[in-house]
């Protein structure tokens, strides 16, 4: 079950003594699948919710790609892994060395923004960096991609959108 809320109220329960916490939710229907779960031992993920990206967004993404791949006279692929690593969303994974190699061929399978490197962590410890493909973006973190991209295509004197046509595509997920 996933579904979305707002925290209403935080709390002590006063007969345990365990924190308690209320969640309103959007959808009225969650309500039966919560009856079946009421009494059981949960798994319980919270996380902040943001909006996805549009599809807007993420066609002038690669419009702008190709502009700046034309320009560099270099690959979309190289173009847009680039960005992805410099402005990508990306998680630390601790595993076996021995097994980071394996693990990274699976994740790059997933597509063209997902790949994996060994790097070292702040504790000195090695570990792989895995990077995201843009179509799990956020608006948040499409805004980031997309903002890296227009720095370097304005470098190559790049037409581009204005601040405000940009922050209008960006926003028009809002409005969908």
């Amino acid at each position: 079950m996933q579904s979305t809320a707002i925290i209403s109220d935080i709390g002590i329960d006063y007969k345990t003594g365990q924190a308690k916490i209320t969640f309103l939710f959007d959808n009225k229907d969650i309500l039966e699948q919560a009856e079946e779960l009421q009494g059981c031992k949960l798994i319980i993920d919270i996380k902040k919710w943001f909006k996805k990206r549009s599809n807007n967004a993420n066609a002038y993404l690669w419009v702008l790609i190709e502009k700046l791949s034309q320009k560099l006279n270099i690959s979309r692929k190289e173009t847009y892994k680039k960005h992805i690593y410099e402005a990508g969303t990306y998680q630390e994974l601790g595993m076996e060395e021995e097994v980071m190699d394996r693990f990274s061929k699976v994740w790059e399978d997933k597509g063209l923004g997902w790949f994996a490197e060994k790097t070292v962590n702040q504790y000195g410890e090695i570990v792989l960096r895995v990077y995201f493909g843009s179509s799990t973006y956020n608006t948040k973190e499409m805004t980031r991609l997309l903002d890296s991209v227009i720095q370097d295509c304005k470098s190559q004197n790049i037409e581009t959108m204005t601040p405000n046509e940009l922050k209008a595509l960006l926003e028009s997920w809002d409005k969908k």
